[in-house]
């Protein structure tokens, strides 16, 4: 979980800073870089998580090659629209699983089990 956090906004700094042009891109890194914007925008609007008793939760994000979530995103229930971030959830795993099949991707088809989230000292935490 913690790698993609720093993994996808790496990766979307350097794609856009390397050119100033998406034209320039090939049909995949400029796919990458749909996928690396989709998952900070999801990322960005679940990022406040004060919690106060049961507000946090846990949701399934993007899609392995052979299928299930590829992580976890822990969010606080009283600090996001549950409706929009399932939207946006919704959109980065859609585009994974049609990226996965354009670029006939493959994966370690590893079970990804989702943590036991608790609110600690007022966040949302994995246990």
């Amino acid at each position: 979980m913690k790698a993609f956090r720093i993994i996808y906004p790496i990766l979307a700094f350097v794609l856009f800073f390397s050119c100033k042009n998406n034209d320039l891109l090939g049909d995949e890194e400029a796919d990458n870089l749909k996928l690396s914007n989709l998952y900070t925008e999801m990322e960005t609007y679940a990022q406040n998580r004060a919690c106060a008793g049961d507000d946090c939760k846990v949701m399934g994000i993007g899609a392995q090659a052979c299928g299930g979530p590829s992580g976890f995103l822990i969010y606080s229930l009283s600090k996001v629209d549950e409706k929009v971030l399932i939207e946006k959830v919704k959109a980065y795993t859609d585009f994974q699983k049609e990226l996965n099949t354009k670029y006939n991707r493959i994966s370690d088809c590893a079970m990804v089990l989702p943590p036991n989230v608790d609110c600690v000292n007022g966040l949302c935490t994995a246990k």
